[in-house]
């Protein structure tokens, strides 16, 4: 699914999270059209081959941290959380109004129908800390976080990234989307003139493409020492610039990280980079990442997301089985540090008749975690590495292990045949240079 040329064409599939009062700012979730009271269609075909055979999740639990409420009611769920709660001030975790963590926890329940769900709604990175914690202390086997910050370097660094790891290391297996910012990034040099004002490839000014309306837009740095800003223009026919808005501090975040938020009106608009001056001596990596918007300069390599920057996390990118390749938006490896990046990749619309559909990287997390409780149900005495490695070598590969679709496409009756037989055991970490 690609973003139009069009400014004024609305093609929206992310809900930026900042709208919402008191929100993560900067965590973001993705979805298109998925209706509170969806269905959200039936079991994929491999699915069902898998619960054919008796495996359907049941003595697995997962956990699913998410920043909008859940519908507990829905059918597919109401007789399967064991338990919620909600995490920051005044955050409500039962919300039939909010549709993004209920299709989510609806494709984890239609993946594996008899596993046994926990849910958490979060707000803040503390808040997404403390929800692990007490999934952890409920002794969960996987924890789905569909959602991203968009406005990290990608090494792994990040809070959620750091407490996502630290759930990890606690026996864990933790499923996180990649990101929907695959043609809405851009990360290099600084390359700055006398002004400080920096050079893309064409010039200073970074197009932008997609909807009228609500945009966001993050920048980050690596050096903390430095200050850098974003700043929005409007481009007029003859030839002229006109500053609309410029990036603010992120709120919850280091000081080397900023953003912008701004209503659009159907006009003609660009980016620039404000930092140090030429003479400055600076060497600093500079990113841009927008979860609304594409950009004509972008670059979707290291474009992956916190929390799916944590090294051990299985990081879900999403596949466009009509085209059978990995979808545009979906954020591609490696990461800033040099790992793959991308572990594996799903489909990101499960469709059923008569219903809507849930996608983006974040269905495709929500699907594969499902996969990970069919396969803990199979081997119950799997390590959390041994089930991610499972997962990553039943994939069938698309280009081979790349940094664009992992070690690809999930294959759920696979998976579950790779467990139930004599395994290899898995290999040390992969890096991007090591395939």
């Amino acid at each position: 699914m690609g973003r139009t040329k069009q400014v004024a064409v609305l093609v929206a599939i992310v809900l930026v999270v900042s709208s919402l009062a008191g929100g993560l700012a900067g965590l973001a979730i993705s979805l298109e059209s998925t209706a509170a009271d969806a269905e959200l269609g039936e079991p994929t075909v491999q699915t069902e081959a898998v619960h054919e055979t008796g495996i359907t999740g049941e003595n697995v639990s997962v956990g699913i941290l998410d920043v909008t409420g859940f519908d507990a009611e829905q059918p597919l769920l109401e007789d399967r959380v064991v338990t919620s709660r909600g995490f920051g001030d005044g955050v409500a975790v039962d919300d039939p109004t909010d549709n993004h963590g209920t299709a989510a926890a609806i494709t984890v329940a239609r993946t594996a129908p008899d596993a046994e769900l926990y849910l958490g709604t979060v707000e803040t990175p503390a808040d997404y800390a403390a929800g692990l914690e007490w999934l952890v202390e409920e002794d969960v086997d996987v924890v789905v976080t569909p959602v991203v910050d968009a406005g990290t370097v990608g090494d792994g660094t990040a809070d959620i990234a750091r407490s996502t790891t630290a759930a990890i290391d606690q026996g864990v297996i933790v499923v996180a989307p990649v990101g929907n910012i695959g043609d809405g990034h851009w990360i290099g040099t600084y390359d700055p003139d006398e002004d400080g004002v920096h050079s893309f490839d064409h010039g200073p000014l970074n197009g932008i493409d997609g909807q009228t309306g609500h945009a966001e837009f993050h920048l980050a740095w690596n050096d903390p020492d430095e200050s850098y800003h974003l700043e929005l223009h409007r481009l007029g026919d003859d030839g002229t610039t006109d500053l609309v808005a410029r990036s603010l501090p992120r709120e919850h975040r280091p000081e080397s990280a900023e953003r912008l938020t701004v209503r659009l009106e159907d006009d003609r608009y660009a980016l620039v980079v404000r930092g140090p001056g030429a003479g400055d001596g600076t060497n600093t990596t500079v990113r841009i990442a927008s979860p609304t918007h594409s950009l004509d300069e972008a670059r979707s390599e290291r474009s992956v997301t916190a929390p799916a920057t944590a090294p051990e996390a299985i990081a879900v990118g999403a596949y466009d089985p009509s085209s059978e390749s990995v979808a545009p938006f979906s954020s591609r490896g490696p990461t800033t540090d040099g790992r793959l990046g991308v572990y594996v990749v799903a489909p990101s619309g499960n469709h059923g008749p008569g219903t809507e559909s849930f996608e983006g990287t974040s269905a495709s997390a929500a699907y594969v975690g499902g996969v990970v409780a069919l396969v803990c149900e199979t081997a119950p005495d799997l390590e959390p590495r041994d089930v991610r490695w499972t997962i990553a070598s039943s994939a069938e590969p698309i280009d081979g292990v790349d940094a664009e679709s992992g070690h690809g496409v999930i294959d759920p009756l696979a998976a579950v045949q790779a467990a139930d037989s004599d395994r290899e055991p898995p290999p040390e970490a992969e890096s991007a240079d090591s395939r």
